[in-house]
């Protein structure tokens, strides 16, 4: 039973007419380590190609709150052919750093959990990818997800990163011309700690809608996906909300939370210089209005400025947090594409 403390969030937010569309997320940003490394591990094994370059406008410190020593160099790679799901690397020399997802179980609330990919053969890739040194919260699980057959592995690697590897096998695949290795980034986790509060606030604040819809534990014991314990998998019921201001599993989010398994919170280590998954960046098509209608709902902005992000171009940007204190970003162009 919700608590009445949850009723009153998941009923507070103001509700007006939005005067701002926004759109499924174009990229997820990591922040590693060593980005040679990590530029070069994903060209070799997801198959993505380097896009930009371009060095890191300065107006980014600003944004993430950084001291002025901190140093930054960036790389931004896709998938082949595509014009989405853009991953962005970015180092930060100079400042002090953590692990956002260090040492964690998937039940452990904060942060960024994972990215999605598509893959054409899990068998072979996992393969790849166990040779290098990642490992996963299991083996490869086939099941049955809304209308979807699939076969799905979270495997993880540098920097407490984390992709969901997903094969479709029914119904056909269509419209990925660029499967190869990893395809673009389509849809992304966050483990929550109260569902109801983090669905009021990207459905009835920002407007997404639920593209689909789960409940409940597993229908037998064994093998799962989030490596829970094989006999705890019919005891553990779990949550889980896609969405999409549009309905489309395509820049889409994904809220989980398991109802029994507790774990660790890592919320206040999920935000910039540290190392992870950082954020993802929504496109908005009138970024003063969403400024407004935020803080109607009385959501904290954390920064906004404007700098200069390749393939985009110039771009007004502004950060906050959800209500599991995830760090996301909203922008909007402000001129023309950058080649």
């Amino acid at each position: 039973m919700r608590s009445l403390f949850t009723l009153l969030i998941v009923f507070s937010w103001v509700s007006h007419a939005q005067d701002f569309t926004l759109k499924g997320f174009t990229e997820a940003v990591f922040i590693v380590s060593d980005l040679n490394k990590s530029s070069q591990f994903y060209q070799d094994y997801a198959g993505w190609e380097v896009r930009s370059k371009a060095q890191v406008s300065p107006e980014l410190r600003q944004l993430w709150q950084l001291p002025e020593q901190a140093k930054l160099q960036q790389v931004l790679l896709a998938n082949k052919g595509e014009k989405r799901g853009y991953v962005r690397l970015i180092q930060i020399d100079n400042v002090p750093q953590q692990v956002i997802r260090a040492n964690t179980q998937s039940w452990d609330v904060g942060g960024i959990f994972d990215v999605n990919v598509r893959v054409a053969d899990m068998a072979s890739k996992r393969k790849q990818l166990q040779d290098v040194g990642w490992r996963g919260t299991s083996d490869p699980v086939s099941f049955t997800f809304g209308p979807y057959e699939v076969s799905e592995w979270i495997t993880s690697g540098f920097d407490g990163v984390s992709f969901a590897l997903i094969q479709r096998h029914k119904p056909v695949l269509e419209g990925w011309p660029n499967v190869k290795h990893f395809s673009r980034v389509f849809n992304s986790t966050q483990v929550v700690n109260d569902i109801a509060t983090s669905l009021a606030f990207y459905r009835d604040v920002l407007g997404f809608q639920v593209y689909l819809e789960h409940k409940g534990a597993s229908k037998k014991e064994g093998p799962n996906v989030l490596g829970l314990p094989f006999n705890l998998t019919t005891e553990i019921p779990r949550s889980v909300y896609i969405l999409h201001p549009q309905k489309r599993n395509e820049g889409s989010i994904e809220l989980l939370q398991f109802h029994g398994a507790q774990g660790k919170n890592v919320s206040e280590l999920a935000s910039p210089p540290n190392l992870g998954i950082v954020t993802l960046r929504f496109p908005v098509d009138n970024l003063p209005a969403l400024r407004r209608h935020l803080i109607e709902n009385k959501v904290e902005i954390v920064s906004q400025t404007n700098l200069t992000l390749a393939p985009y171009g110039k771009v007004d940007i502004m950060a906050i947090r959800t209500p599991d204190r995830t760090w996301i970003e909203f922008y909007q162009v402000v001129n023309t594409i950058i080649k």
